[in-house]
């Protein structure tokens, strides 16, 4: 009995802060630094350097503690890179891409502490566009022949999505009676691996994205409790 008290004490204090609070809402920038991680990761491969933009709200909580819902494009994938002598005068070049973008849904429980604020929490990813090409150099003394083409097996084996776990840190200040700026950076590691298993392909390969991202937040209720500290 004490147990349900307590519950139903919790719930109301979170309800009665809710309804004095306003949802917050955002808009960010994010630059990614995305690779994929695994035991079938190609030694020579380079990350992709992508884009991030997103929305997010943030439902104001108890104590400096609200939820964050966004939803974000997430720039992701791989270069892999092979560079050797295939002959005595003949040197290979070959590049393979694996790109994909994703429509991104984190939910963080976000704690501030002052002006630095700690978020972590789940996600989910859907692939919404994919590409894959493949180019091959034979580079000798006289000649460099270019053969280029769409390397097929990386979207056919393509999982549609992902779910994973992110960890981010931020910095956000008031710059006017209604407007704040933040900075952060984020950590985000997926639980599947980025291709379909089936009998013929066993592949381990998991997507982890580095993301900088800078934004503003729209206040509403510039004395609420959740911004008594700008």
């Amino acid at each position: 009995m004490r147990n349900k008290t307590l519950l139903i004490i919790l719930f109301a204090l979170i309800a009665s802060n809710c309804s004095a609070q306003k949802p917050v809402f955002g808009l960010s920038m994010g630059v990614n630094h995305a690779n994929l991680i695994g035991r079938d990761r190609v030694e020579d491969s380079k990350p992709r350097i992508g884009m991030c933009p997103g929305i997010n709200v943030d439902i104001p909580l108890v104590y400096d503690t609200y939820l964050e819902i966004g939803a974000y494009y997430s720039q992701q994938g791989v270069t892999v890179k092979t560079d050797e002598m295939v002959k005595a005068s003949v040197r290979e070049k070959f590049k393979i891409t694996k790109f994909v973008d994703y429509l991104q849904v984190p939910i963080y429980w976000k704690q501030s502490f002052g002006d630095i604020y700690t978020k972590v929490g789940p996600f989910a990813s859907m692939a919404i566009r994919a590409n894959s090409d493949w180019k091959r150099e034979l580079v000798s003394r006289d000649s460099i022949t270019v053969e280029k083409g769409h390397y097929s097996s990386f979207i056919n084996k393509l999982r549609k999505y992902d779910v994973g776990a992110a960890f981010a840190i931020g910095y956000q200040t008031s710059i006017a009676r209604s407007l704040d700026i933040f900075f952060d950076a984020s950590y985000k590691i997926g639980f599947f691996s980025v291709e379909e298993k089936t009998d013929t392909n066993k592949k381990v390969l998991r997507n982890q994205v580095f993301c900088i991202s800078a934004g503003v937040y729209f206040v509403q209720n510039r004395h609420s409790k959740i911004y008594h500290r700008r």
